[in-house]
């Protein structure tokens, strides 16, 4: 052996030693200075956001609904110091609280945290606001209900929406000290006031002790366990059969969209699961009832798809109950009255959903009082068309707490004093030019020439004053209050969020486009792997295409994509159509956990 050559490796072997411990310590040197500048970086960061805070006004928004979200999504925080206050810290997806009652989806797919959704740079506060000082500009807000579950008469939301937090009905009570949060205030130079509704009773007896709502996650939870209840309860062998029967009866009261969507996946889970998880249980013996105060379900719909729907469900076994008011809702029964008769009958049940429609919340009532007699709406904050909250300057409203209150067009606020007559070239300018400002006119402006001639009474080819006035009336009485549905409420919170931007680069508010709804069709699942879908009131789109209303398996598809769309994350998207695909593979989970 050369023992040069063996020096020679053992040399390199020593050298080698040292330069793998330098490249070590320029490496552990590199991370550690890397990580020591991602700090530095953080807090001067977080310094300058505090700063900037302190010099940026301060937007306050209160809830954590479909409005409030849009608009906390697409502020420019670079513009304003934004804070938000709300009882409930996710955001809920509630056109899927049918699926979640009867566990076609699990309740953490329609729930996303507000905190990551809407930024670090959003501020947000898990509490109440239970008073405003609009002159002040501040607010008051508490942190939780006390522990006993008592409130204030000024609660956003009702005793009913936050049983949960103190144990419900359904689990043992807890009192630990894990939820004290004093009250405290906060000041604002603009306020947002999106606190929902809450579900009306019309003042009917019982309601609120022996009836389920189906408007926030608890309820849907609540639901969920007491449809378990019942096929169980049903299920013990000493049961009567007149009980069992009794068990086994739904009652779904409200025919909208919401009513008939529960019964729809109630009536799905007892066609494909039941024989699965209570074999013991005859299916002839389920009774689902669904009872309309109004002539048809989904009224609001086109005439078509309510009569598809009804007789759907005639299919599906489902009774629909038209002109059917409900009396009295009782522990183990409703009472039920048919319009036009003086008799009232019992319809024995194991459980009610009651899905009418809404009221304001007492606080939004205290807010109304607070501001003064300019809010003359007893159901809602009246605001004008951009949103601000009349009577209350730098305080503005939307989604279900709101109503717009659309201004009447009047010859002299269209056309010049002394003038006597338009042609036809100075009608389709001052509809274009004046649509925008008044809603109402954008009908006649897509039907220009119709309109004309039809306003046109002596046919000379020039619109007189008075006839002008005639259509003016017409179109005034087109003005309807927009409905109280999550497509509403998303448009206005990205419209305010816009107009909000555009206020703090120096724009002049009255310089700016008014709020205007587009209505985008009406969607509703039916059972059955069927879904309606409606495109009345979608203006041009409707008219270019030529759309008529759908209904069956193909617009379910249809309705199951764009919920899968509308999801407000990927994270809640992919759970969506993993629990989609479970519940048809394996069946519905309604255990009550």
């Amino acid at each position: 052996m050369n023992w040069e050559s063996v020096r020679g490796m053992a040399t390199a072997g020593i050298s080698a030693v040292p330069r793998r411990r330098w490249r070590g310590l320029i490496i552990t040197a590199s991370v550690i200075g890397g990580y020591a500048g991602y700090i530095y970086a953080w807090r001067e960061n977080l310094f300058s956001l505090q700063k900037d805070r302190e010099n940026k006004p301060k937007l306050l928004v209160l809830g954590t609904g479909w409005a409030s979200v849009a608009l906390l999504r697409h502020i420019d925080t670079k513009l304003y110091d934004v804070q938000c206050i709300s009882p409930r810290n996710y955001f809920l997806m509630t056109p899927l609280l049918p699926s979640v009652s009867v566990g076609t989806v699990e309740t953490r797919t329609v729930v996303e945290p507000v905190r990551p959704l809407v930024g670090t740079n959003i501020k947000f506060l898990e509490a109440e606001c239970v008073d405003i000082d609009p002159e002040k500009k501040r607010v008051v807000c508490q942190g939780t209900p006390s522990i006993d579950g008592s409130q204030t008469n000024e609660s956003q939301f009702s005793q009913r929406d936050v049983a949960d937090n103190i144990g419900g009905s359904s689990s043992r009570r807890v009192h630990d000290g894990a939820r004290t949060r004093p009250p405290f205030e906060l000041d604002y130079d603009f306020l947002v006031v999106a606190v929902g509704a809450e579900n009306n009773t019309f003042n009917t007896p019982g309601v609120d002790s022996h009836a389920h709502f189906l408007k926030e996650l608890p309820d849907a939870r609540r639901i969920r366990a007491a449809i378990s209840d019942c096929f169980e309860s049903a299920s013990i062998p000493t049961q009567t059969e007149e009980e069992r029967k009794r068990l086994l009866s739904f009652v779904v009261v409200g025919g909208g969209p919401t009513g008939v969507e529960f019964a729809a996946e109630l009536s799905d889970m007892v066609h494909e699961d039941l024989s699965k998880n209570f074999p013991q249980l005859d299916r002839s013996e389920i009774r689902i009832s669904l009872v309309e105060a109004l002539d048809h379900v989904l009224s609001m719909y086109d005439h078509k798809i309510s009569e598809y729907t009804e007789k759907h469900f005639d299919r599906e076994n489902i009774s629909v109950l038209n002109s059917t008011f409900v009396k009295e809702v009782k522990q183990r029964e409703v009472v039920l009255q048919k319009r036009g008769s003086q008799e009232k009958g019992s319809l024995p049940c194991g459980m009610v959903v009651w899905a009418t429609g809404i009221k304001p919340r007492p606080f939004v009532n205290s807010l109304r009082k607070r501001v003064g007699e300019l809010q003359s709406n007893p159901r809602a904050v009246v605001t004008d068309t951009y949103l601000r909250v009349i009577g209350a300057p730098s305080m503005y409203a939307m989604g279900d707490c709101s109503s717009i209150q659309m201004p009447k067009v009047g010859v002299a606020n269209l056309v010049p004093d002394g003038t006597k007559e338009l042609g036809f070239d100075e009608f389709a300018a001052l509809l274009k030019d004046r649509m925008h400002e008044y809603p109402q006119l954008e009908s006649y402006a897509q039907q220009v020439k119709a309109s004309f001639e039809k306003a046109d009474l002596n046919g000379d080819g020039k619109l007189q004053i008075s006839e002008l006035k005639v259509l003016l009336d017409e179109a005034d009485k087109l003005l309807r209050p927009l409905p109280a549905t999550a497509q509403v409420a998303n448009q206005e919170g990205k419209f305010l969020a816009q107009h909000l931007n555009k206020l703090a680069l120096g724009n002049d508010a009255n310089d700016l486009e008014p709020f205007r709804y587009r209505h985008l069709g009406s969607l509703a699942y039916v059972g059955g792997d069927k879904a309606v879908i409606d495109f009345s009131g979608t203006g041009l789109f409707q008219k270019f295409f030529g759309l008529e209303p759908i209904n069956g398996r193909g617009a379910f598809y249809l309705w199951r994509s764009f919920y899968l769309t509308e999801m407000v994350t990927l994270r809640t998207k992919i759970l969506l159509a993993f629990d989609w695909l479970r519940s048809k593979l394996f069946g519905r989970d309604i255990s009550r956990v």
